[in-house]
């Protein structure tokens, strides 16, 4: 039980974070953002659209009142940008059918300044020679 609930529990806060990205407006294109509170990161969901002619069973165009054949806004895909607290930035375009596409893109690191130069150590002087020790009576020697 622990276990399904160590895996439970973080996939149902994943769906409901994931979710609502994928409602799309009745009006086109939707953009998603949300932010990742542990790590900071920006996620931009948008989705793809198209406007394809709305067809009848035998493959005619439907005319509206006018005459005008009637369009749809069909999702093909999605974009979804990811950019890092380091600047960063992620992009995955995914249409249906293909393969997706990801680009990386970092910032221009900015060119550290020259550290100056240490100065140098002057020379530590020699030390003296220890003088002899002289020999004890009565050891050894």
């Amino acid at each position: 039980m622990k276990k399904l609930n160590l895996v439970a529990m973080p996939t149902a806060l994943a769906m409901a974070i994931v979710a609502p990205a994928f409602a799309q407006d009745a009006g086109g294109t939707e953009t998603e953002t949300e932010t990742a509170e542990p790590n900071g990161a920006i996620v931009t969901r948008e989705a793809l659209t198209e406007q394809r002619e709305v067809l009848d069973e035998e493959g005619n165009p439907v005319l509206d009142e006018n005459g005008n054949p009637t369009f749809e806004t069909v999702e093909i895909g999605f974009t979804q940008t990811v950019e890092t607290p380091s600047g960063n930035i992620h992009t995955i375009t995914k249409a249906d059918g293909e393969r997706a596409v990801v680009t990386h893109e970092k910032p221009e690191r900015v060119a550290k300044a020259d550290r100056p130069e240490k100065p140098e150590r002057p020379e530590k002087p020699e030390k003296p020679e220890k003088p002899e020790r002289p020999e004890r009576p009565g050891r050894g020697g």
